[in-house]
């Protein structure tokens, strides 16, 4: 049973969210950063360390601008080498001239076998070889087949699906190195922080503990 007064929400004013606590963290590290939280024990290395991890957030928002970079290089060199592809490969209609071999596949499963085929390329002039067939393929059947300019079966341009997803995969590559490099880089900054404040203090620590724990004795340093 409440007093008089207005009732609270559940969850209470006083708490804070993930958000709210954030900013105040980030405008904390300012204030350190510059000196001007005037708090007399933030030591230097206080101020680097908040100076640090402003850096560290700067750096990981702009982390995605390479990779997106990396990503639109990869999509326009791949787009190129498809263009000048497609003017150098043609596909061709290829007649099986054997049934194609009985295969061992399991359900759902795709797997063509090589047959024996004719086809023309460049025109009027036939050839024959070996092309990929579904198992089973009977003699005569039509197959599409990709040829170079001399006529001798070759891969398929690349497919915008395919340009697509290289770029997509080295942009995710190039943000993952970006984020391992800054990590890795302010990781080794926080660590030469640390081990100089270990030296400082163990060397404040060696000229305090003697009067401390009583060891030292009066009278030596004028007392």
């Amino acid at each position: 049973m409440m007093a008089g007064g207005t009732a609270q929400p559940y969850g209470g004013g006083g708490e804070q969210g993930p958000v709210r606590r954030l900013l105040r963290r980030v405008v904390l590290c300012l204030r350190q950063s510059c000196g001007a939280d005037r708090n007399p024990l933030c030591r230097r290395t206080d101020r680097r360390r908040a100076r640090l991890l402003i850096a560290l957030v700067v750096l990981l928002l702009l982390a995605p601008l390479p990779a997106v970079l990396v990503g639109q290089l990869v999509y326009r060199h791949g787009s190129e080498a498809a263009a000048v592809q497609r003017t150098q490969r043609h596909e061709v209609t290829a007649v099986t001239l054997v049934p194609a071999a009985q295969a061992q596949i399991r359900v759902g499963q795709q797997l063509d076998v090589p047959v024996a085929a004719r086809w023309s390329y460049p025109p009027g002039q036939a050839r024959t070889g070996q092309v990929a067939a579904a198992p089973g393929t009977s003699a005569g059947t039509k197959v599409q087949l990709w040829v170079d300019g001399s006529g001798q079966p070759t891969r398929p341009p690349r497919s915008s699906a395919d340009i697509t997803a290289d770029a997509w995969f080295a942009g995710a590559g190039a943000l993952a190195v970006t984020a391992a490099f800054t990590l890795t880089g302010a990781g080794l900054a926080r660590r030469s922080l640390d081990r100089r404040d270990d030296r400082v203090w163990a060397r404040q620590w060696a000229e305090v503990e003697p009067d401390w724990s009583g060891r030292r004795p009066h009278g030596i340093d004028g007392r």
